[in-house]
């Protein structure tokens, strides 16, 4: 050890010796005075703070969400001083329509083996390779099957499910303590009052699910109409920091006459970053149960369900796990539930 070496270290040693004697001194002036002494205890070794964590039912189990970009949802959703900015950043068009030319460039498929990889994506019936993720986003199946009953409805696409029924119209649940309007959804009061003590199913779309959505029943489109608003997220994290917050995104609003549940109103939701809902039919159209309805473009987004009193039975299984706050994770096709037998509302096909 040379010299130099020696004098720093006796001068590492004396600064130790003091700050110990300090803080000694500091202590018992504190206990003197009737205050409480501080614990000295390394930042590394405290309990760090309970997050909320999101977890979902799937197969008699609960498995916990991986969240796409936690790091950043978290920030935005949770943290009270970097939330602002942001969240009023990432609910403007521009954003998402940046994003999503980004993800129409060839550079943007250079991080599909590593979403696949990271999230666990299932590629079941998918091709193997994609010019961009964009492209990988709404990447179609080659293996969607629906129940064979046609009484039976199969979910038109793959995410997280829950069910409602004897809906109240002027207060429906979008998560827990957090509420909306039905007439303000879907902008029309008489259409939402057809729908009062009738059934809800909500699918909602992460980042990693296959973004195709299917008729799950045949039927005619009697209406298709586009509502505009903002692109919240539509993450558990995020309903209960948006107030009404359904209502206050970018939607599509399909009424479809369907032959075994009578007058369906789905909405589509768009979502941080999805800017666009492709629609492959026009008002009028026929559909067949099965065929592709629309896909999303990038991001997460979400799709509700409503359904007339006694047209449709939701699965007691996924009623019960609503009930205890969980949603539970279906892929396209799965069955959710079934038509009452002998009971169809009015407007039906049958």
């Amino acid at each position: 050890m040379t010299r130099f070496d020696n004098k720093a270290a006796q001068l590492h040693s004396m600064i130790a010796r003091r700050r110990s004697a300090g803080a000694q001194r500091r202590g018992a002036a504190a206990a003197r005075k009737g205050y409480p002494r501080r614990r000295l205890t390394p930042r590394y070794t405290r309990k760090p703070r309970a997050r909320n964590e999101i977890w979902v039912y799937h197969n008699g189990r609960y498995e916990k969400e991986n969240i796409c970009a936690e790091r950043w949802m978290r920030l935005i959703y949770e943290n009270p001083v970097g939330s602002a900015p942001l969240l009023f950043l990432l609910k403007r068009k521009a954003v998402s329509r940046l994003y999503g030319m980004y993800c129409r460039t060839s550079f943007s498929a250079k991080k599909i083996p590593h979403f696949i990889r990271r999230y666990q994506v299932d590629m079941t019936g998918c091709e193997e390779e994609y010019k961009n993720f964009a492209e990988f986003f709404s990447r179609a199946r080659n293996d969607v099957a629906f129940p064979a009953d046609p009484h039976k409805l199969g979910s038109p696409c793959e995410g997280m499910a829950s069910a409602v029924t004897g809906v109240d119209i002027n207060n429906m649940i979008a998560a827990k303590g957090s509420y909306f309007p039905l007439a303000e959804l879907l902008d029309d009061e008489g259409l939402a009052a057809r729908y009062e003590g009738g059934a809800m199913l909500r699918v909602r779309l992460t980042p990693v699910n296959y973004h195709r959505i299917h008729f799950f029943d045949e039927g005619v489109v009697k209406t298709l109409k586009y509502l505009n608003g903002s692109l919240y997220s539509v993450s558990p994290l995020a309903l209960g920091r948006v107030g009404r917050l359904y209502c206050r995104n970018k939607r599509a609003l399909t009424i479809l006459s369907t032959r075994n549940f009578g007058d369906v109103a789905m909405v589509e939701v768009g979502a941080t970053f999805v800017g666009s809902i492709v629609h492959c039919f026009e008002q009028g159209d026929s559909v067949d149960r099965g065929g592709q309805a629309s896909f999303f473009l990038p991001g997460g987004s979400l799709l509700l369900m409503f359904f007339q009193k006694g047209a449709f039975i939701p699965d007691e299984a996924l009623l019960n796990q609503t009930l205890k706050g969980f949603e539970t994770k279906v892929g396209v096709g799965e069955a959710l539930g079934i038509r009452p037998s002998g009971q169809l509302n009015s407007g039906g096909l049958s």
